[in-house]
């Protein structure tokens, strides 16, 4: 796993001093039940984290068929169904814009137990953000979601492995074929060494398309990669 920079390890300690104080004023409850929770990096309860609803390899497939190129991803594995106003979107919202990167990591072990003990990832790659939106949120979601997989699984993260080469702008209110259209060739490997000859695991919280997954994968594909295999935390409607 790459160092951080000292910037990032200062506002990551600043962050977690923060959040230290926060847990002090307002101990931490369960997003789904409001009941107060023992560990402040689980953002559910144990009870609400066993009702939400998991997804099928079935649901994936039929999400990726209508996809071009969706077989440049080996596999891909979703955990929940993302449900509008529901406890799936609240977590994903706290974790993506609620400054509440620790509950990645939690999110990310659970997320583990989708990757098969029979094929384990030689690398573990989160879908990177462009520097700019990575300047406005502070941290990468996905990033964390790694870290938490990378940690239970024993295998390696590179949040560097690929990156973004252009921004683009936000997938929530484009249509499918503008989703594709605003990703397709976004994402280049700096390095190639890092992925060739290796089978990846691409980490993201929501697939929706699918676009931006098999963007990344092409592009690690292209530098060398065996397989891209692919995990996210929620399928969204569309």
């Amino acid at each position: 796993m790459r160092s951080s920079s000292f910037p990032q390890k200062l506002t990551r300690a600043a962050r977690l001093t923060w959040s230290s104080v926060l847990n002090v004023l307002y101990p931490p409850q369960c997003l789904g039940c409001r009941q107060r929770l023992p560990d402040p990096a689980a953002p559910l309860c144990h009870r609400c984290m066993q009702r939400l609803d998991r997804i099928t390899a079935h649901d994936v497939d039929e999400r990726l068929a209508r996809l071009p190129n969706a077989s440049a991803m080996a596999s891909v594995q979703v955990l929940w169904r993302f449900d509008a106003a529901g406890t799936v979107q609240k977590v994903q919202h706290q974790l993506k814009y609620g400054n509440r990167p620790r509950f990645g990591i939690k999110l990310g072990g659970v997320m583990a137990e989708l990757v098969s003990d029979a094929m384990p990832p030689d690398l573990i790659v989160p879908v990177p953000l462009h520097k700019t939106r990575f300047l406005e949120r502070g941290y990468n979601q996905s990033t964390q979601l790694a870290e938490g997989l990378a940690a239970t699984l024993g295998v390696t993260m590179d949040e560097g492995a690929v990156v973004r080469a252009r921004a683009t702008p936000s997938q929530t209110h484009l249509s499918r074929e503008k989703r594709w259209a605003n990703v397709h060739g976004a994402f280049v490997v700096p390095d190639p060494d890092v992925v060739a000859g290796k089978s990846v695991l691409l980490v993201d919280d929501v697939l929706t398309t699918g676009a931006t997954l098999v963007a990344a994968a092409e592009a690690m594909q292209a530098a060398g990669a065996t397989e891209v295999h692919a995990v996210t935390l929620a399928l969204a409607g569309l």
